[in-house]
């Protein structure tokens, strides 16, 4: 796997958690007080998965900034 592999891997990633985060936080701004709880605690996780999607790919993107640091190290 190349190292852009793995930053563009990330990027995915962060895009697909601000994604899912954005869709969940717009749903759960319309929600009013006859809107059925469960749907309301659906939103609240898919909330929280997204923010965990884009600590993870942010872990990720880290990752091959420090692999290709090392390659650029060892080449010079």
């Amino acid at each position: 796997m190349s190292v852009s592999s793995i930053l563009l891997s990330g990027m995915q990633g962060m895009q697909a958690g601000i994604n899912r985060t954005n869709i969940a936080s717009s749903r759960i701004s319309g929600f009013d007080l006859s809107t059925n709880n469960s749907d309301m605690a659906a939103n609240m996780v898919a909330l929280s998965q997204g923010s965990n999607d884009a600590k993870m790919a942010a872990n990720v993107i880290k990752t091959g900034d420090a692999i290709l640091g090392t390659l650029i190290d060892m080449h010079a």
